[in-house]
C-alpha cells in the first residue's frame, strides 16, 4: 500500500478538503491480498479534515467501480461503489473521545505533528463500502446444484430432488 499522509496538526480550524484520484490506493492492495475483483471505473475521494484537540474528523466521499463475481450464478458484474463517511481518528496517546485502541490506526505522531494515513483510511472506507454478499440481481436464480447450468439463462432439465440428501436423517424426527 502507497504512503499517502495528510498532516493534520496545523490545518484550519475549519479544516480543509482534499481530493484523490490516485489509483494504487486501491489498485495495490487488490493485487497485493489476490481479492477477487478489479476496477471498472477509476476510484475518487473528497475528503474534509477538520482538527479537534484529541484528533480530527474526516468526512467526505468515494465513487467507483467494481467487477465483481456473483455468489450465486458466478456471472461478473460491475458494482458501483459509493460510500459516504463520517469518522473521528484519535491522535495516538492522547485524551480521546473514544479509549479503544482500534480508534488510532489512521493517525500517526512524527516529530511532534500528526498525519492522518488517507491511503490506509481510504482502503477501510472502500472495505467497508462492499457487499457480504455480491448479487448480480436481487433476484438471481443461481447455479443448478446438479447440472451447474446458469438458471438465469436456460431452464434447467433436472428434476428438483425436494431436499438436501445431507438432512435426510431429520426427516424421521418427530417434535414433541
Amino acid at each position: 500500500m502507497i504512503e499517502l499522509l495528510v498532516e493534520t496538526t496545523n490545518l484550519p480550524g475549519d479544516g480543509r478538503e482534499f481530493s484523490f484520484d490516485e489509483q494504487r490506493i486501491w489498485a495495490d492492495p487488490i493485487a497485493e491480498f489476490h481479492l477477487p475483483y478489479r476496477i471498472a471505473e477509476p476510484f475518487s475521494a473528497v475528503i474534509r479534515v477538520v482538527p479537534h484537540a484529541d484528533g480530527c474528523t474526516v468526512e467526505g466521499t468515494l465513487r467507483g467501480s467494481l467487477v465483481l463475481s456473483c455468489d450465486r450464478c458466478v456471472e461478473e458484474f460491475t458494482y458501483p461503489v459509493t460510500a459516504e463517511f463520517h469518522e473521528f481518528e484519535a491522535y495516538p496517546g492522547g485524551d480521546s473521545r473514544n479509549d479503544a485502541p482500534s480508534d488510532v490506526w489512521w493517525v500517526v505522531a512524527k516529530d511532534g505533528l500528526h498525519y492522518l494515513d488517507v491511503a490506509g483510511f481510504l482502503w477501510e472506507q472502500f472495505q467497508l463500502a462492499l457487499p457480504e454478499k455480491p448479487l448480480c440481481t436481487v433476484l438471481c436464480r443461481g447455479m443448478c446444484a446438479e447440472c451447474g447450468a446458469n438458471k438465469n439463462l436456460d431452464e434447467c432439465r433436472c428434476a428438483a430432488s425436494g431436499s438436501d440428501p445431507r438432512l435426510a436423517a431429520f426427516h424421521s424426527m418427530k417434535l414433541s
